[in-house]
């Protein structure tokens, strides 16, 4: 494999009738990282309840909005750093197009959360761990991502149109083997399909035996929904720190950048360890079924926690 893809090589011999597939066919041009990064500004015309959101998870999770903030922009700094002559190459690319968006589908999903969407948020959750998970997965599917590059851009005369192809890809192996992401993307599948015990608890969180308040696209504040999820998209900035500080050959960043990359995952982990906050755990019947629990879950502060089992 080469270093700068201007001097591709032949494929290595992997044993009897098996050959490595060549490297990409194309040269990494024209990337654009952005010097630094912002989380989403407060949309216009957002009505009471929404507003009222953004204003209270301001207050109440301002720690995690920062370390986040700081996350995301330590991401970006580090990313940038592919780019040099020695790492530009289509390896590389395999990484940081992955990475792109992760890092887009973690962005976004905080802002729905600061505006009370915490629902919408679920699939942006779940889709940034599909692609960290498939990035790690590519330290041993390499070979998946050269065939893609290879069979892609080609000319399909029947529609007259470029078939660039689907390049399937999935590393459910990647997920699996994080016990956080493999918990927090169980909760936020189960969560964020039409299931009706997460859908009650949504739209109607105060409901009993005796009674079900509906509540029509509630976007009202609740602590243990933004706790939830903003703590989930914190677990999901320091597995990409974690992968990004692994991935030196192709991201070399600065001893600056590594150190402060350390420290910030540090002050993330002491912040989720509390035991106050509102979190997800895993629960094991005698038979083996595993459930999701939710402990130190309530609207407002000075509400009593509840532990909801799903």
């Amino acid at each position: 494999m080469t270093t700068d893809d201007s001097q591709p090589t032949e494929p290595a011999d992997l044993g009897p009738g098996m050959m490595r597939i060549q490297d990409p066919p194309q040269r990494v041009s024209g990337m654009r990282v952005p010097s630094s990064w912002k989380l989403p500004g407060k949309p216009a015309d957002l009505d009471e309840f929404a507003d009222d959101a953004w204003r209270q998870t301001g207050f109440l999770c301002g720690e995690e909005l920062g370390l986040i903030a700081a996350g995301l922009d330590l991401q970006v700094r580090i990313a940038a750093t592919g780019y040099s002559p020695a790492t530009r190459n289509m390896t590389m690319a395999a990484f940081a197009s992955l990475w792109s968006r992760a890092f887009l589908s973690t962005s976004d999903a905080v802002g729905l959360i600061r505006r009370g969407s915490y629902q919408s948020a679920l699939p942006l959750l779940r889709q940034a761990i599909e692609f960290i998970g498939a990035q790690r997965g590519l330290a041993d599917d390499m070979d998946e991502w050269r065939r893609f590059t290879h069979e892609a851009y080609a000319r399909h005369e029947a529609t007259r149109s470029t078939e660039i192809g689907l390049g399937s890809y999935f590393s459910g192996e990647s997920i699996a083997a994080d016990p956080h992401l493999r918990l927090i993307y169980r909760a936020a599948s189960d969560f964020g399909r039409p299931n009706f015990g997460p859908t009650a608890v949504f739209v109607a969180n105060e409901a009993s035996h005796e009674k079900y308040p509906l509540i029509f696209a509630d976007q009202a504040f609740h602590l243990g929904w933004a706790q939830l999820t903003l703590s989930w998209t914190l677990r999901l900035n320091v597995a990409q720190l974690h992968l990004a500080l692994h991935l030196g050959q192709h991201f070399p960043a600065s001893e600056e950048a590594r150190a402060e990359a350390a420290q910030h995952i540090r002050v993330v982990e002491s912040l989720l360890d509390r035991p106050e906050r509102c979190r997800l755990e895993e629960w094991q019947e005698a038979t083996g079924r595993k459930r999701h629990l939710i402990v130190e879950f309530k609207r407002r502060p000075a509400d009593a926690s509840q532990r909801l089992l799903f």
